[in-house]
């Protein structure tokens, strides 16, 4: 089955305070940034045989 994957940005806030956190505890902040990235990725899996509009694409 097909599948597609959507990769939300994140704010400049959140990036600033992981950047932050990441020089401040010498890298141990690491996967909590990896983390939250990985929690904005959406997965959309397409059924085969489907020729409908796809979601997601532009």
């Amino acid at each position: 089955m097909p599948e597609i994957k959507t990769r939300r940005k994140m704010g400049w806030i959140a990036i600033g305070f992981h950047w932050t956190m990441m020089i401040c505890t010498v890298g141990l902040w690491t996967p909590f940034y990896l983390a939250a990235r990985r929690r904005r990725v959406t997965v959309t899996y397409i059924p085969d045989g489907y020729h409908g509009p796809v979601p997601g694409q532009q």
